[in-house]
């Protein structure tokens, strides 16, 4: 049996899909707050967690905003929200890139 049909066995037993895509989540988010890469690793690695090809372009879009809300959060909580607010386009771009790049990284889901 190869690799490929073992993952797919794998990934239809829906205990142990939502049991990978948890750990997915939290390696994905560690990894990303260690280092932008994280991002790409995050989002390919819950995207390979998924059933179908169109969740996984979903699942991977949820991590990116996942990893914008938190990053929102900490700003918020450390009291730099408006200053982060007040730096002009910076701002979209650094608000769009996390879900964009993670969505690009679970299109990995296409490869098996």
């Amino acid at each position: 049996m190869s690799l490929a049909n073992r993952w797919r066995r794998f990934r239809s037993a829906e205990g142990w899909r939502w049991l990978t895509m948890v750990a997915a989540i939290a390696v994905g988010l560690v990894a990303a707050w260690l280092h932008w890469a994280g991002l790409f690793l995050g989002g390919a690695l819950v995207g390979l967690a998924s059933a179908t090809r169109g969740r996984a372009l979903l699942a991977g879009l949820g991590f990116g905003v996942l990893v914008v809300a938190i990053f929102v959060t900490t700003l918020f909580v450390g009291g730099d929200l408006a200053q982060y607010l007040a730096m002009g386009q910076i701002v979209a771009i650094s608000l769009a890139l996390p879900p964009v790049v993670a969505a690009f990284a679970a299109l990995s889901r296409w490869l098996v």
